[in-house]
Order: C-alpha cells, then structure tokens, then sequence
C-alpha cells in the first residue's frame, strides 16, 4: 500500500524566453507522487520531461504553481538543503569522478556533508552491496567498469545521501538492453522494497511498460 504523497506538484509551469518567443515548457502539470512506487514519465524530445525534472530537483523554480515536498513548499525551504537530503538525481551519462574509485565516489556527498570518513565508508560499502557490486569493486576506477556497472555505482550514490526521491534521467540510455533491464530492476526495487518514491524520465517504451505509473508529456502538458 503506497504512503502518503510526498511531492505534490500543483498547476505548476515554467516558461522561458529566448529573442522570437516565449515558450511555456511545462504547462500546468499536477500530479502527487508517493513513496514505494516506480514513476515513468515519458514523452517525445521537447515534451518538457527534462524541465520537468529540473523543476522537482529544484534546479529551477516554477513560473507558476506551487511544488510540495511532505507538505511544504519548495519556496520556503534551503535548497542546498533538499537537493543535498532528500532528493537524488541519476543522470544518463553516469557523472562519476574520474579519479575516484567506486567507493570514493559513493563516499563523496557524505564528504560534503562533513561525515565522519569511518562511518561514510560503511554506509557506501552498504549502498554499494544494494545494486549488487561486492568489495571486488571498490578501489576500481570508472574507467575500469562497464557502463551497467558505472551506472550502479552512481545509483549507489544517490542513495546515500539518504533522500527518499530518487528522480533519473535517461538512466538506460547509454546502456545495451541486459544492462538496461538491470537498472531498471534494482531502481524497481528500491521502490517496491525500500520505499523510494523513484521517477524516471525515459524515451524507453519498455521501461513505461513495467512502472507502475506511466505520466506522458506533450507540449509539456500531463496527457492522461
């Protein structure tokens, strides 16, 4: 049974203006997200999925509209705080630290939030056994994983923070099929057993086809 909604997005839009015209990228969109459930939200290049996702990060704010996490509204809360608490986000091209191994790079938003190194080290080592990579990984460097791999490593990341919404962009689109399905297991799971709330931006029809929500976007207005 799915928890109380802990974002709530209402009428929300966002508009940009460039020298010929004004663009309204997301247009009124609502919708309340709950935790232990597994968001699709897709929707052709120019549906206003990208901003969408920016805007629930908080990378941008709402031209109109109101955005609520458990309650409150995004505008009244530190934004370093909650990008750095309680939402993660994965990005498609991975975003790992070259020079870093695995587990450094897990450890690195403990490192930012002053952690004790001892302590982050274990709490990385653990979210790093939930995407299913053992110690042998640990001390390798990206260069030296497989894209599945790299990918795992910044899921791992996100989840140490200790954020309840993992947010994904593209998060199978630079990896082949196998790969990709496994991702799509482990953030499934993360939603199912953990009780993450996980939204995942995808052009991947299959990836829709086993959310327990699918949202569709167009001219960015939610399509129900």
């Amino acid at each position: 049974m799915a928890d109380m909604a802990i974002l709530q997005l209402d009428k929300v839009s966002y508009e940009y203006r460039n020298k010929h015209q004004t663009v309204k990228a997301v247009n009124e969109f609502s919708y309340e997200f709950n935790q232990g459930l597994f968001y699709a939200i897709t929707g052709k290049s120019g549906s206003g999925k990208t901003t969408l996702l920016s805007l629930m990060v908080g990378l941008d704010v709402p031209t109109e509209g109101v955005i609520k996490y458990e309650g409150k509204n995004l505008k009244d809360m530190n934004m370093d705080k909650y990008r750095r608490e309680y939402v993660s986000l994965i990005y498609q091209d991975f975003n790992l630290f070259p020079l870093l191994t695995a587990l450094e790079n897990v450890m690195y938003p403990l490192k930012l939030k002053g952690q004790k190194t001892s302590e982050g080290k274990l709490l990385a080592m653990d979210k790093l056994k939930m995407v299913g990579l053992d110690e042998s990984y640990y001390k390798r460097y990206p260069s030296m994983l497989s894209g599945g791999e790299q990918q795992r490593v910044a899921i791992a990341r996100a989840l140490v923070t200790g954020s309840s919404i993992l947010l994904a962009d593209e998060p199978t689109g630079n990896l082949d099929t196998e790969n990709g399905n496994n991702i799509v297991s482990i953030l499934k799971d993360l939603a199912h057993n953990d009780k993450f709330c996980v939204i995942v931006v995808t052009h991947d029809l299959e990836i829709a086809s086993v959310a327990d929500k699918t949202l569709s976007l167009r001219d960015g207005k939610l399509i129900l």
